[in-house]
């Protein structure tokens, strides 16, 4: 439906959509410390066997805890110098894809319901998630004042829009990937620009009320994301513009601002 997700995809989860099966190097996107652990024993300049491990692993599911065998007889079997690398390996492959198992094949099957293994696969993983979740160079200002369009008064030459794209302009990129966020729900733009975003950003001229004792509209910008629709008071000044949408983009608000 051409949405991105926010949330970005463990490269390991990654691997598992391109139907790869996950090796120790993709551990570090799962399991940082057993990783760490496992390159310890590695490089370990001792007798292996002086530390008292077996090919066998303790699993916790659901409060209960039980130890698995990692080959037949596994936790009669000791770790030594001989078969290190026999078992760094295999606690790597049971913590990728033995230990997740019946929760990963439940995702891949619904998403390859919708999306055919062999169009995931021309993709590598970077590159899949880049489709995912969209690129992170930053948000073309430019490119979105040219695919916006304008309802309840206001157009591309009014003062308020002009102020907003020269604010834009000014933000930094997590100022603008918070902009984003607030009124699409996603920080990143579309892979292949702001033409592809479904529906078009629009800038919709909203009615607040005016300080009695100042005159100044005192209602914060809001959104609509499910319509990629920001809905923007008539400001007084840039100053006031620029402080309300700075204001609103960073509450962290959820739906009270939509």
């Amino acid at each position: 439906e051409g949405i991105l997700v926010e949330a970005p995809f463990a490269s390991f989860f990654l691997a598992k959509l391109r139907g790869r099966v996950n090796e120790l190097n993709d551990l570090p996107s799962l399991d940082k410390e057993l990783y760490k652990n496992l390159l310890f024993l590695k490089k370990y300049k001792g007798e292996v066997s002086s530390l008292s491990l077996y090919f066998a692993v303790e699993d916790s599911s659901l409060g209960v805890t039980q130890n698995v065998d990692l080959i037949p007889r596994g936790r009669e079997v000791p770790v030594a110098s001989s078969n290190v690398l026999r078992y760094i390996h295999l606690m790597a492959h049971h913590r990728l894809n033995t230990q997740i198992r019946n929760q990963s094949q439940a995702f891949l099957s619904g998403f390859h319901d919708l999306i055919q293994p062999e169009w995931v696969k021309m993709f590598n993983e970077h590159e899949l998630q880049m489709l995912i979740s969209g690129s992170q160079e930053g948000m073309d200002v430019e490119d979105l004042q040219a695919n916006t369009e304008y309802t309840g008064g206001y157009g591309r030459e009014h003062p308020v829009v002009q102020w907003l794209w020269s604010i834009l302009h000014e933000f930094d990129s997590d100022q603008q990937a918070a902009f984003l966020r607030f009124v699409t729900s996603c920080s990143r733009g579309p892979l292949l620009g702001f033409k592809h975003l479904n529906p078009r950003f629009c800038i919709h001229r909203s009615v607040g009320e005016r300080n009695a004792g100042s005159g100044e509209v005192d209602r914060l910008p809001t959104a609509g994301t499910c319509f990629n629709l920001l809905k923007l008071p008539e400001y007084e000044s840039r100053e006031a513009l620029r402080g309300k949408l700075l204001y609103a983009i960073n509450s962290g608000a959820g739906f009270e601002y939509s």
